[in-house]
């Protein structure tokens, strides 16, 4: 290939592979394998990077609404939420100031824990090397399959209710929606794991689709039977 053609070629394909071109969006939804063949999604280091706060950001309100449903869990001891709970869900301003700062940290945090259980899964799996920094970026990568409708979601509540507890106690299927991409996940992560790597495709299922869908599976049970015996 000439000059003139990787010129070329870095001109067109490079912005159409950047991590939150429209795009690439579309094919880590559709086609997750040709989203992770592509190397220049991964040489994104500032698409990663605001993956990875994004990724801090949906981590801070899952954290909200497992402390909220600890309160709903215990109605007749006379414990309701903590009182930082309570204050982050009084008012939408409150909660993304809480759900930004949190998340900054959050996120810090979950891209060395990610990173660290996704490079032992692709390990167990007979990934031969594994570069930290690459197991970091792909598992924040794949993440975006269930991180980005849960932030589309909670900006969808701001304007439709007037706090996060309004929103937490309206009937809508909004949450439902959210489990789908949560299981569509697994079958990302087992792309990424399989496309950038060399695995034993029966340990990669196990480790990247099967054991994520039971625990997913298993988590959802459980609260179910607990509001169950609650209510």
């Amino acid at each position: 290939m000439s000059s003139s053609d990787e010129s070329l070629s870095g001109a067109v394909i490079l912005p159409v592979t950047r991590v939150f071109n429209p795009q690439s969006l579309v094919a880590l939804l559709r086609r997750p394998r040709d989203y992770f063949a592509n190397g220049s999604v991964l040489r994104d280091r500032a698409g990663i990077v605001i993956a990875a706060f994004l990724a801090g950001i949906a981590n801070a309100i899952d954290r909200i609404d497992q402390n909220i449903v600890k309160a709903d869990l215990r109605p007749h001891t006379g414990k309701g939420m903590d009182s930082f709970t309570s204050w982050a869900v009084s008012s939408w301003s409150s909660y993304w100031f809480t759900v930004l700062i949190v998340g900054a940290i959050s996120g810090t945090i979950t891209w060395y824990l990610r990173g660290w259980w996704y490079r032992k899964r692709l390990e167990w799996s007979g990934a031969a090397e594994v570069a930290p920094d690459d197991a970091r970026s792909i598992a924040t990568l794949q993440n975006l399959v269930c991180v980005l409708p849960a932030l589309a979601w909670a900006v969808i509540q701001t304007f439709i209710y007037q706090n996060y507890v309004a929103a937490w106690e309206a009937s809508n299927a909004g949450g439902m929606l959210i489990l789908v991409f949560l299981y569509w996940s697994c079958w990302t992560s087992y792309c990424a794991a399989t496309t950038v790597y060399a695995l034993n495709r029966n340990k990669a299922r196990l480790w990247f689709l099967i054991l994520p869908a039971v625990f997913y599976f298993l988590i959802m049970g459980v609260y179910t039977t607990l509001f169950a015996l609650l209510t």
